[in-house]
């Protein structure tokens, strides 16, 4: 490059040279230490990442499998819910549902019942059901 300078008029390579940054040398123990630097955050980072994407199969190792418990739930599980989302006694483990077949075993009567309702019709209920029921009956 200098010697392509050395051909352009003074004036013409002095405006060039005044948009080109100047090289810097760089100084390669410096450059060495900031790798290993780079190098350091970017094994901390890593492991850091590994060890907090890990917490969650390790808790669930030394807790267990809190749907499927047969014990009583504790007076904390019951305060929070099993699933933090329901707070009865009753939470756990469904003794109509057969694990093996994956079926729903229903009570006597229950699919009777479940043959004499309407899909299309909305039980409301003893309170508005039948205000509901009458006023179909006058629409018609």
């Amino acid at each position: 490059m200098a010697s392509s300078l050395k051909k352009l008029p003074p004036e013409v390579a002095r405006e060039l040279l005044r948009h080109v940054k100047p090289r810097v040398k760089v100084n390669s123990a410096k450059a060495e230490a900031k790798n290993s630097s780079n190098t350091r955050l970017l094994v901390g980072c890593a492991t850091f990442v590994g060890c907090a994407a890990s917490l969650p199969y390790f808790a669930t190792q030394s807790i267990g499998n809190l749907t499927d418990r047969d014990e009583a739930l504790t007076a904390a599980q019951v305060r929070r819910g099993a699933f933090l989302n329901s707070g009865s006694r009753d939470a756990g483990k469904d003794t109509n549902w057969d694990w093996k077949n994956g079926q729903y075993i229903y009570s006597k009567g229950f699919a009777e019942h479940l043959k004499k309702q309407h899909p299309d019709e909305t039980d409301l209920g003893p309170d508005i059901g039948p205000m509901v029921q009458e006023e179909k009956q006058k629409r018609q």
